[in-house]
């Protein structure tokens, strides 16, 4: 039976946990009865889901980093005084359990969505180099799959030190996907010969569970679903932080009027508890606040999938938004700040309907909401004949591909 051990995961980011389900559905895909354990960062409780989730995050890094992790006195005693400090019982008996599927796994397969980067500090790169010396030091192969590298100019007095540890690691690595073009010219110029392009797994797989398929004993929540024919609006806090925050509101506020002016009937979804204070504020500066619908609650990704494809159209900010419009068929005013946003739309000919947030150019944008409001059906249709193309080949499948013809050793040659 094959095992593999997912990492990169934060269960509570719905774009993260997408992505952990993508590549789940993925690997039963192709091995129905193979072993898929989630080394997760942030989930809640892990009974919750029809799969196991195991506590990779500051703790049991720090042990790993320190090869405490297999110490069969010290272990025990460090984990029971770092619940009781913390007081928690989340690590109890599991870092035995991390051992044990670390000995015993066919390979690794990384699924973070972002770390390594000067968007980022070093710190979150270095997370991601952690995983590959764990792979390295156990002797398992590992693929870091489709997500977003680059660009590497921290300006920082380290950064040819560090760039050459980041060779070093990712050399170890069966393969590297990256999401965006930037990201794989950025690893091919450090010489790295690992490295292809591939789309977010969530729009390039065609298999993705719905939310039944993976909580025990599922009851649908009530969900305020939007009216036929509604428009979506969806805020992201970093947007303010990337942008000029007054400048972002007033877009906002511009975009929503404007809607409304037009006869739109609006909901703002909120799918991250980080963005709900943020809705507040807009809206309270809305002129027909009254006619703005609001879509708020603990959703999981196939239930958002769910909601968002029954818009039919959003103006979008959250990356994987505008991916689960996509995977719908549901065309996006696209208000974004890096490469990934325009990579993502360039896969479904939508390139006209990307703005940076950090440049807007409100006229324009209100200009393309108008052409968007006409041209809706059509550009749906442009997106779903893009995204049967895209789903004719599988990412997942080429991954599994390269494990069985390439082992350890040769990758890290």
């Amino acid at each position: 039976m094959k095992k593999f051990i997912i990492t990169g995961i934060q269960m509570r980011n719905k774009g993260s946990q997408a992505m952990f389900l993508s590549l789940y559905s993925g690997l039963k895909a192709r091995y129905p009865d193979c072993e898929v354990i989630g080394f997760a960062n942030k989930y809640d409780e892990p009974e919750q889901y029809d799969f196991q989730l195991l506590p990779y995050d500051y703790f049991t890094r720090l042990l790993y980093r320190y090869r405490l992790s297999s110490v069969p006195v010290l272990t025990p005693l460090i984990t029971s005084f770092a619940g009781f400090w913390r007081k928690t019982d989340k690590w109890n008996g599991n870092v035995g359990q991390m051992e044990q599927a670390l000995r015993e796994a066919d390979a690794i397969l990384d699924a973070s969505g972002y770390t390594l980067g000067s968007g980022w500090g070093k710190g979150g790169g270095r997370l991601l180099l952690q995983t590959i010396r764990i792979a390295r030091r156990y002797g398992k192969k590992i693929i870091l799959m489709p997500q977003s590298f680059g660009p590497f100019d921290w300006g920082e007095d380290d950064d040819e030190q560090f760039l050459a540890e980041v060779k070093h690691e990712l050399s170890y690595c069966t393969k590297i996907y990256a999401r965006e073009i930037e990201g794989y010219e950025c690893l091919k110029a450090l010489g790295l010969q690992n490295v292809e392009l591939s789309a977010d797994m969530v729009i390039r797989e065609n298999a993705f569970p719905q939310a039944c398929d993976i909580h025990p004993g599922y009851q649908q929540p009530q969900i305020n679903y939007p009216e036929s024919g509604a428009v979506g609006f969806i805020i992201n806090e970093n947007v303010f932080r990337i942008g000029n925050p007054e400048a972002v509101l007033d877009l906002y506020v511009k975009l929503l009027d404007k809607l409304l002016n037009d006869g739109e009937k609006v909901y703002i979804l909120n799918t991250s508890t980080a963005d709900f204070h943020l809705v507040e504020k807009v809206l309270a500066k809305v002129k027909r606040r009254d006619r703005v619908g609001v879509i708020s609650g603990e959703y999981s990704s196939p239930e958002l999938i769910d909601i968002i494809g029954r818009f039919k159209y959003v103006v979008a900010s959250r990356y994987h938004s505008v991916v689960f419009a996509y995977r719908s068929g549901v065309p996006a005013i696209i208000l974004g700040w890096a490469s990934k946003y325009v990579d993502l739309a360039a896969h479904f000919q939508q390139q006209d309907y990307v703005f940076d947030i950090r440049d807007p150019g409100v006229d324009q944008i209100l200009k393309q909401v108008e052409k968007m409001g006409a041209n809706n059906e059509i550009e749906s249709q442009r997106i779903s004949e893009c995204l049967a193309n895209m789903q004719m080949t599988s990412v997942i499948q080429d991954a599994l591909g390269a494990l069985e013809r390439i082992g350890p050793t040769a990758a890290a040659a």
